[in-house]
């Protein structure tokens, strides 16, 4: 069996990290520098050239992936079973403490973990046995509550809750703990909270791990969250040595509890932590990598590096100022025929974006070019639950038959029809022979249920019935924005405050967009545009999906590519209030929106396609879009720019207006005219030089604003 460990495969700066004798290590480590090799390396290091046990190293990862990948290696060097040895996630590693452990953390040994979906049923039951309403109170917000609370260290008896929804949930959160308790069972959360507790309160077995672990290595320590940062820190002793690899430009996962600044806190809690960094990209090109520098160098929270590499240059980066979404994509999807033509292999190339919602667009040419794609780490749009769930309105407003979509959505969102209550009216139907549906009036005249069930039947029955009378009039996305209004569907992801609440409002705000771009599509005879549309969705979502080995193109979002690459990138959407996002700017959150876009430039290896759109159609109607701020950026000498870009007039260095626009005072109250909109008057400006909007009357469509410097408007 050949060695992995080889100290002269590494270059300067990862032996001098290696090979470090300080007792407490930071290694701050670029995008495409080898930082799973130097922690590999430090292993190996610890255990050949200064004889620890391979049994009294501790490695901390966050994912299944990485810590199969360093025991693997590991395995190649090691002329031992390694089975036995401490790699693993904080999960895994705290799983098995506590299997160690049951008695006295009051668990039985044959203790079980519950997943996400299990932990929302227990929620439902639980308010459902205390009567609790779940019209206002949401059981996959429960659980976003109580996980929060677990990853802050906190139990319901210790939670601090003023507002009336939060005291309700707190309330949840204490039959939770009980009934899991009782039960044996353990979420994820649970697992590190349990640990932690058990470590900090038994000094026996606190001193077990302390003289058990000599070294402990944490990757992707930017990722870490509260109780995580408290774990390692009650896990070591003064005689425990630690090895903390991460990258501060790479901290994109705020949203969901990680510290940043855990960074900052591990120098002030490990005295004398000497910082190594690792800056040698093995990956991308020269000019990508200016590009990474230039924009990240923006962020002032940053403990600072500069990516270089050995590499050439490489091409410029092609950035694409496209007319609107469709024109975007229309260059996207050549672009790629272009290279899978030239040998590229299709799982070579990856179309990454800020919002999971404008997949869309991409997966419709994609298809319409029979090009096999992967939505990598998610759905495709028309196999989202949310998206599903509408059309499922749609299908049984037009046949009272479907079963399915009646199945579906009968209590989505929650209306307070449970298993019993269907499962009667499934009986019921059978033996009548008719829907599920058609059941509903016949069976609540039986009165086959209770009192409630059967007023939130026939609430749902006669919903359907509105929804039937709103297919029958005006057209395509105006059905589809009232049916999602008033199903309620919207308001039950509005009430939630997650980042996949919000993606799923996205979705169904692109949904409208969806069916507004379908008006144009042409239709057989006898098939209506809802019929069509309701068949095109069927078709989408049943196509071209691949599994995972399949040679297919990757789509994904920036948050699913960290720690991914690829030789071909396109980055899309680079627009204000879109990347960065609208809620990043009004939260004043736009370092993390930063260090996003430079994990998404460093996902490339050869080639960099970066767009944006003048126009874009959001919630069904058209909104002129600004060039995101991080084009501006980006060094004009690693930008190719094609086509008509107004973003060389958005710099800082030159905020004045192209040569054919017009001055605000010149161009107030004069008649004009839009390629699209027709003749109207401006009646309104605002904003400066680039920045400046006006206001349009216009005769056919109303009053739109348009940013002046794109708008291409011409006086009459």
């Amino acid at each position: 069996m050949t060695s992995d460990y080889n100290l002269n495969s590494l270059n300067e700066a990862q032996r001098d990290a290696v090979c470090n004798l300080s007792q407490n290590s930071l290694v701050i480590a670029g995008a495409g520098s080898g930082k799973t090799r130097v922690l590999i390396q430090r292993i190996l290091w610890l255990v050949e050239d200064n004889e620890f046990s391979p049994f009294s190293i501790l490695a901390v990862t966050f994912t299944n992936k990485a810590a199969k990948e360093i025991k693997t290696r590991l395995s190649e060097s090691l002329s031992i079973s390694i089975d036995s040895m401490w790699v693993g996630t904080f999960h895994g590693i705290c799983y098995r403490i506590l299997r160690a452990n049951y008695q006295k953390v009051e668990l039985p040994k044959n203790f079980q973990i519950i997943d996400t979906d299990d932990q929302v049923r227990i929620i439902k039951r639980i308010m459902k046995d205390n009567e609790i309403d779940n019209s206002q109170i949401l059981p996959k917000q429960v659980a976003w509550y109580i996980n929060k609370k677990k990853d802050q260290s906190i139990r319901s008896k210790k939670a601090k809750d003023n507002d009336f929804i939060s005291i309700q949930y707190n309330k949840i959160y204490r039959i939770y703990e009980e009934y899991c308790n009782a039960s044996g069972l353990v979420d994820f959360g649970e697992i590190i909270l349990r640990t932690l507790e058990l470590l900090k309160t038994n000094n026996e077995v606190r001193k077990y791990y302390h003289t058990l672990f000599k070294s402990i290595l944490v990757d992707e320590f930017q990722d870490t969250n509260t109780i995580q940062y408290e774990l390692i820190r009650v896990m070591t002793s003064t005689d425990t040595s630690i090895f903390a690899v991460g990258d501060d430009d790479q901290s994109i996962y705020g949203w969901r509890g990680a510290k940043i600044e855990n960074i900052d806190k591990l120098q002030k809690d490990y005295k004398d932590t000497k910082v190594f960094r690792l800056e040698q990209n093995y990956r991308s090109t020269g000019n990508i990598l200016n590009a990474a520098n230039s924009v990240i160098l923006n962020n002032d929270s940053r403990m600072g590096k500069n990516l270089w590499t050995e590499d050439k240059n490489g091409d410029l980066i092609k950035v694409f100022s496209a007319s609107d979404e469709i024109d975007e994509a229309n260059f996207v999807i050549e672009t790629i025929q272009n290279h899978i033509s030239e040998d590229f292999k299709k799982n070579e190339i990856a179309i990454l974006y800020r919002s999971n919602a404008q997949s869309r667009i991409f997966e419709e040419k994609l298809i319409t070019k029979g090009i096999s794609y992967k939505i990598y780490g998610g759905f495709r749009f028309f196999e989202r639950a949310e998206i599903k769930d509408v059309v499922a309105y749609m299908r049984i407003a037009v046949s009272n038959n479907d079963n399915n979509s009646f199945e579906r959505i009968v209590n989505t969102p929650p209306r307070g029809i449970g298993e019993k209550t269907k499962s009667l009216l499934r009986e019921f139907s059978k033996e009548r022979n008719i829907s599920l549906y058609e059941s509903i009036p016949q069976a609540i005249e039986e009165a086959i249920f209770t009192k409630k069930a059967g007023e939130a039947l026939l609430q749902f029955y006669n919903l359907i019935q509105v929804i039937k009378s709103i297919l029958e009039k005006d057209d395509l996305p105006y059905q589809i924005n009232e049916i999602i209004k008033i199903s309620n569907i919207k308001s039950m992801y509005e009430k939630n405050k997650t980042e996949q609440a919000r993606s799923k409002l996205e979705n169904l705000d692109e949904l409208v967009s969806a069916a507004q771009e379908f008006l144009n599509v042409d239709t057989d005879e006898d098939e209506t545009i809802l019929d069509a549309f309701l068949t095109h969705t069927s078709l989408e979502s049943g196509e071209g999906q691949g599994s995972e080995w399949d040679d297919c193109v990757q789509m994904m979002t920036l948050h699913s590519s960290k720690g991914l690459e690829f030789p071909v990138v396109f980055l899309v959407g680079l627009e204000e209030n879109l990347f960065p996002s609208r809620m990043s700017i009004e939260e004043d959150n736009l370092e993390e929106e930063r260090r996003l876009c430079y994990v998404g430039i460093t996902r490339a290896r050869k080639k960099l396609y970066i767009s944006h759109a003048q126009m874009r159609r959001q919630y069904g109607s058209e909104n002129y879009c600004m060039p995101s701020r991080f084009l501006d950026e980006m060094p004009e000498e690693v930008i190719e720019e094609i086509g008509f870009s107004p973003k060389k007039f958005f710099r800082r260095e030159n905020t004045s207006m192209p040569k054919n626009s017009f001055k605000t005072n010149v161009i107030m109250g004069k008649r004009v005219i839009h390629k699209k909109f027709g003749e109207g008057v401006v009646i309104s400006t605002e904003g400066s030089e680039a920045n400046t909007r006006v206001q349009v009357s216009f005769d056919e469509v109303g009053i739109k604003w348009l940013i002046l410097a794109v708008a291409n408007l011409e006086i009459i």
